[in-house]
């Protein structure tokens, strides 16, 4: 049986997607928020999405609501905003009639929305999107160091806690953000609904920005440390044969001067191709372009340019990790290497033979239409229990 639209059940609901990363990048929570609100508002729902940022938003669409807040003074952090003031919103978010509030941040507008939870009585929905334990170099690299534990007890303590209290039910994306739930502080009211991606438009895109024979490796994301860009960089310049490919790597951030002096030093800057950041539309054109996805990155809750490139049937060459175990069937559609030696000797096997994995398999589950349900049937319960509970009391 085929299953029902979101439109042709008459159902309507006002929904707030508050997040507090809002860019044009390439970032997992920015896509998620983006991929809900098109599908939502597509299907005759009303949808907003609050967030803050200093300068203007995008085409002044109304919908966007910017909640301003103070940048944060840490560097790596210039993304961010916060604000003791989080009540001075409350009447603009009154004035929008929410049904559901669904929560993709855990820093200033998650305290934005929980009080919108206690003013309004409307149920909230908090997707973990990030394993913040990886990124503490944001906040202290010093301390980080030498204190990583005692620096994580006070940042989980600090920030999750209020989630595991304020939301209704908690979403994440993957099996190893579920099972890392306890060292998260987060209790049971948990489910798994990936983030879905427009599985069409990277499986039927034709276009190429290929203009050689030479064997490429393509990355795609933020450019960090927490990456480990380095370890695929390494892996390339250990090539024998690297003479006859070339490294693409596809996006921006805090980490790229270093990766592009790491370039420098290994002696491969005539074989790799930093583009900067590029228009999400574009990227299609660069995972056709390429021979295999490189990832040596094992801070990932999901990886959505893992699927993007499995969906444009581009096999990819990753360090093992539970996220991408879910993903990639070693010698169907991709190697799960174990070191960087490893991967290094797969990248040259494809070099010299020209031949990869490539049984790829439908990504059942994965679809934009799979995602935005999932999410929507689980508004809908919750809004329902929210309903019984308030009868009770």
């Amino acid at each position: 049986m085929q299953k029902p639209t979101l439109d042709n059940r008459g159902i309507r609901m006002r929904i707030g997607l508050f997040t507090d990363q809002f860019s044009v990048g390439i970032s997992g929570q920015t896509t998620s928020v983006m991929l809900l609100y098109n599908y939502f508002k597509q299907n005759g729902h009303t949808c907003y999405i609050f967030t803050s940022h200093t300068k203007k938003l995008v085409d002044d669409n109304p919908d966007i609501i910017n909640l301003p807040g103070i940048p944060y003074p840490m560097k790596n952090m210039k993304e961010y905003r916060f604000s003791p003031f989080v009540k001075r919103h409350m009447k603009l978010i009154v004035s929008c009639k929410l049904d559901i509030i669904h929560v993709h941040t855990e820093h200033y507008l998650a305290n934005v929305a929980l009080a919108a939870k206690k003013k309004l009585g409307v149920p909230v929905v908090y997707t973990l999107h990030t394993m913040w334990e990886y990124y503490l170099d944001y906040l202290s690299k010093p301390i980080n160091k030498v204190a990583h534990e005692s620096l994580w007890r006070v940042v989980r303590l600090g920030v999750f806690p209020k989630m595991a209290r304020g939301a209704d039910m908690i979403v994440v994306p993957s099996k190893k953000l579920y099972n890392r739930r306890r060292r998260y502080c987060l209790g049971d009211n948990m489910v798994v609904i990936p983030t879905g991606i427009d599985l069409e438009r990277f499986s039927n895109a034709t276009e190429s920005k290929r203009t050689d024979d030479k064997t490429v490796f393509l990355y795609v994301g933020r450019l960090s440390p927490e990456k480990s860009i380095d370890v695929s960089l390494r892996a390339f310049a250990k090539m024998k044969n690297r003479e006859n490919a070339r490294f693409v790597i596809v996006g921006d951030g805090p980490a790229t001067n270093d990766l592009k002096q790491l370039a420098e030093n290994l002696n491969i800057t005539d074989r790799t191709v930093f583009t900067g950041e590029v228009p999400r539309e574009e990227t299609i054109a660069y995972y056709h372009s390429a021979d295999a996805f490189i990832s040596a990155s094992k801070t990932e809750s999901q990886g959505l340019t893992f699927l993007e490139a499995l969906a444009s049937r581009l096999p990819i060459y990753a360090i093992r990790d539970e996220v991408i175990e879910e993903l990639v069937e070693d010698g169907k559609n991709g190697f799960l290497c174990d070191s960087e030696a490893e991967l290094t000797k797969r990248m040259e096997q494809l070099c010299d033979t020209k031949e990869a994995p490539s049984q790829f398999e439908p990504l059942e589950g994965y679809s934009v239409q799979d995602y935005a349900r999932n999410i929507f049937a689980l508004y809908e319960k919750v809004i329902k229990n929210a309903k019984k509970e308030a009868v009770k009391k």
